[in-house]
């Protein structure tokens, strides 16, 4: 899985911020990539108006919002991370870019992210006949993915996130509307919840991913539930993401991944290479303990899991 990465990302200048150019410090020294130019792809899932609004806000180098600033280059520095998300889902890449995008609406930025890469992606992947997968492991939901392909049967949503938290959304009972019933798997976990409640997630779930026959599987790879994360209360270790990728790589071929959240500057590099690890196969660079979830933790994930599997059984076989 190769990485793509292009230091315009670090223009994207977000100041005293979570999501800031020091995020990709440790990356700095990969080679540049080539990226296509993506202008015209932004119209895939987003609206002019959407995309003028951000394109003026970065002229201007003003908020869109008390999470969402701008600066001269952002927009410049968006554009290229949808390109960075487009060229992952054609080579089976891993895009390094920010800013993140997976709380993008089509017609509103939102939560640190200015435009949908991962969504611009799919869709462009879709366009082309192709059925899209798309896990979502960061630790806040991804609102903005959820809602653009919410009435899509041909885009499946699947995210495992902490609840509650930012944006204060994706239950369970949130399957998707119209065509799309079924196709939007929201599964909460409650803030504590650790390694071992995080892969029976996966687990459970993965059979029914298979059911989709996805030609395409892409992953908002957020790594915000680390136990190290100082916007979040999840309690995964190094071994949840580097297990995720041996899953998938045991599940699916055709996998590229997105960069959405992470915060903790040390442990983002850390997460990021265990998750590629286990996708290529390979052995763990780094190791810490493993984490469990309390018992009373559990409890609660079990009913939350049960609530979804009962929501979307009319749609998947369900052993």
């Amino acid at each position: 899985m190769q990485y793509i990465y292009h230091d315009i990302s670090l223009q994207h200048q977000t100041g005293q911020h979570p999501e800031c150019a020091a995020r990709l410090a440790h990356f700095a020294h990969l080679p540049q990539t080539e990226l296509p130019a993506a202008d015209s792809l932004l119209s895939l899932v987003h609206t002019d108006r959407h995309i003028r609004h951000v394109k003026r806000a970065a002229a201007e180098g003003i908020a869109i919002d008390g999470d969402t600033v701008t600066s001269a280059k952002s927009y410049e520095a968006a554009v290229a991370s949808v390109g960075a998300a487009v060229l992952a889902s054609e080579i089976g890449g891993f895009s390094l870019m920010r800013p993140p995008g997976h709380h993008a609406y089509a017609e509103k930025a939102s939560g640190f992210c200015l435009f949908n890469s991962i969504a611009v992606a799919a869709q462009n992947a879709a366009n082309k006949g192709k059925k899209v997968l798309l896990l979502d492991f960061d630790g806040h939901f991804g609102d903005g993915t959820s809602d653009i392909f919410y009435a899509d049967k041909n885009v499946l949503y699947w995210s495992v996130h902490q609840s509650p938290a930012f944006p204060f959304k994706g239950a369970a009972r949130e399957i998707g509307s119209g065509a799309g019933r079924g196709f939007n798997w929201n599964v909460p976990l409650p803030p504590g919840s650790g390694d071992d409640v995080f892969l029976d997630a996966l687990r459970t779930f993965l059979p029914l991913a298979k059911q989709f026959a996805p030609d395409t599987v892409g992953i908002s790879a957020g790594f915000d539930a680390h136990c190290s994360d100082p916007l979040l209360q999840l309690n995964f270790s190094l071994h949840a993401f580097y297990e995720v990728g041996l899953l998938l790589r045991k599940n699916f071929t055709n996998i590229f991944a997105v960069l959405e959240g992470g915060y903790n500057l040390e442990y983002l590099p850390r997460c990021i290479k265990v998750f590629k690890a286990g996708i290529e196969g390979l052995d763990m660079p780094y190791s810490e303990p493993r984490t469990a979830t309390p018992q009373h933790l559990t409890r609660m994930y079990q009913s939350t899991k049960n609530d979804l599997l009962q929501e979307i059984s009319p749609y998947w076989k369900i052993s």
